[in-house]
């Protein structure tokens, strides 16, 4: 996965995180028993659990790890008794763990939440979840719980970027009044003055409750309690923000177009860096749609869109997606995405750079090549069915 290639060579690889690796074959009779088992129940690693094996102890076969659906459990133990291994012991932990009942869910308070791919500062940045997200809580390690975001990405989030609450609680914040930022950048006072000392950051998507307009200030409360002021043009009332929500071409671009400049963060979903994926992620999310967290992901949503050599049968906000095309010997291989603008241009996140737009053009100052190249498919999510509107 970080191993350099053409793609990389040329600023372009954006492999998504967490992405599933080629499936060897089975190493043992367990192995081989349980490969249909997972493939059913989690055929994606990043969005679903099934992290079962075996340990042989005597004549007994453990069967030990974590599922978060309970059928899976059972077609597990099920596959594993019929390869007549040995006699079967259970060890298998669904998901949630019950340890987690008093307050399974966890509202981020934190301007943005850095979710991992091991319960570790020093590991890999997998996703990133905004203050005022409800994310599931599904297990515990030290300060750290692995949780599932509203995208249903998984990972592990530490605990002291959320205010942990029962489903009651979850219900009271998202249907109560709140308010979300809309400016590129804010900061929430202790006082109604701008030489008063910070409560908290803000950027596009951070949301507070709302606990009224204080002249050219709302008072406003993190999720963990934290009370403070905000000017009033750099928030929006949630409620009537979401409905004034249109997944337009050019409300995708104008969107788009505020991040030019903001730097690649491998992992980033946040205008405070953001990668390939996540710079699409972000835009749509504040048009009203989710789009799926990586590259390879999002290119299964919407519908295909034929390309043309001349690319006339592309739109503006249609996705962009590059890698390897599918060959008889290799399959297909997405690494990056952008979004397609008028004129043969593209905007998007390429690796070691930030936001810009290149274009198409061989005869335009910011022709890209190696985007032409390495060029597989293109998807309209604008005006097709969405698959996950925001909450």
């Amino acid at each position: 996965m970080r191993r350099p290639n053409v793609l990389a060579l040329l600023g372009l690889l954006c492999v998504a995180p967490l992405a599933s690796a080629a499936q060897s074959a089975p190493e043992d009779p367990c192995r081989a028993a349980l490969a249909p088992v997972r493939a059913r129940y989690a055929p994606d690693r990043r969005v679903a659990v099934f992290d079962v094996s075996c340990v042989r102890q005597a004549t007994q076969v453990i069967v030990r790890g974590d599922v978060d659906q309970a059928a899976a459990r059972g077609d597990a133990l099920a596959a594993i008794a019929a390869a007549q291994l040995g006699p079967v012991v259970d060890s298998i932990r669904l998901l949630p763990d019950p340890a987690l009942a008093d307050a399974p869910l966890g509202i981020v308070k934190v301007s943005v939440g850095n979710v991992r791919s091991n319960p570790a500062h020093s590991a890999e940045l997998a996703t990133q979840v905004m203050m005022g997200m409800v994310v599931k809580l599904l297990k515990r390690q030290g300060d750290w719980f692995y949780v599932q975001g509203p995208d249903q990405y998984l990972g592990w989030l530490e605990a002291a970027a959320m205010h942990r609450t029962t489903q009651a609680g979850a219900d009271a914040w998202l249907h109560g009044p709140r308010v979300v930022t809309t400016a590129y950048f804010g900061v929430v006072h202790a006082k109604p003055d701008t030489t008063s000392l910070p409560v908290s950051d803000a950027v596009p998507g951070v949301v507070f409750k709302d606990d009224g307009v204080k002249g050219k200030w709302r008072a406003v409360e993190t999720p963990d309690g934290r009370k403070g002021f905000v000017q009033r043009t750099l928030v929006a009332d949630y409620a009537k923000w979401k409905a004034t929500r249109k997944l337009t071409a050019d409300n995708v671009e104008a969107t788009a177009k505020r991040f030019i400049g903001v730097p690649y963060l491998w992992g980033g979903t946040s205008p405070k860096g953001m990668d390939c994926s996540g710079f699409t992620k972000n835009v749509f999310r504040l048009n009203g749609l989710e789009l799926n967290r990586d590259a390879n992901q999002q290119a299964t949503m919407g519908v295909d869109v034929a390309v043309a050599d001349d690319y006339s049968h592309l739109k503006k906000g249609d996705l962009l997606f590059f890698g390897r095309k599918a060959t008889a010997d290799q399959a297909e291989r997405i690494t990056h995405v952008g979004i397609w603008l008028e004129g043969k241009q593209i905007i998007h996140t390429p690796g070691g750079s930030g936001v810009r737009i290149d274009s198409f053009d061989a005869t335009a100052p910011n022709y890209n090549d190696g985007l032409v190249k390495t060029l597989v498919r293109a998807r309209r999510v604008i005006g097709t069915p969405p698959a996950r509107v925001q909450p």
